[in-house]
């Protein structure tokens, strides 16, 4: 009888031995899918992240291009000249390519697209004075606007 039980308990320790390895096994191919499916998120957002980065690199350069570009309209409503109105629609263009979009200034007054430098009470018409414009979506520069009667 000793050796039944003796047996039976070097059978149990096997099995427990057996059943502590393939937990082990488990638990290790269970992390490294989790670390597997961590990584590949890290790495769909950093490609997310230089993918806006590279969108979004040549704001600057816009932002003081609009200024000049601002100028050259300035200087056409003076003069009306037509070699300035085309030079005007070139860089209006580059600015298309480059995913920009000038804001639409007709309609109510909107925030988060307008700046209004001038309001009168109960004004109701909206005058661009600037152009403003989004790039991929994002509002780079607001239009300036005059709220008027």
């Amino acid at each position: 009888m000793d050796e039944e039980i003796k047996q039976t308990e070097g059978e149990e320790t096997v099995q427990t031995v057996s059943n502590n390895k393939v937990s082990k096994e488990e638990e290790y191919l269970n992390n490294w899918k989790r670390e597997r499916a961590d990584f590949l998120n890290y790495k769909k957002d950093e490609s997310r992240r230089v993918e806006e980065f590279v969108r979004f690199a040549n704001e600057d350069v816009i932002l003081e291009t609009m200024e000049i570009v601002d100028d050259l309209d300035l200087a056409v409503q003076e003069y009306k000249d037509i070699g300035l109105e085309q030079i005007i629609k070139k860089f209006k263009d580059l600015f298309k390519k480059y995913g920009l979009e000038e804001i639409e200034t007709k309609g109510k007054f909107d925030p988060g697209l307008h700046e209004a430098i001038e309001t009168e009470t109960g004004g109701e018409k909206i005058i661009q004075v600037r152009a403003g414009y989004t790039m991929h979506g994002k509002v780079i520069r607001p239009a300036r606007v005059r709220i008027t009667k």
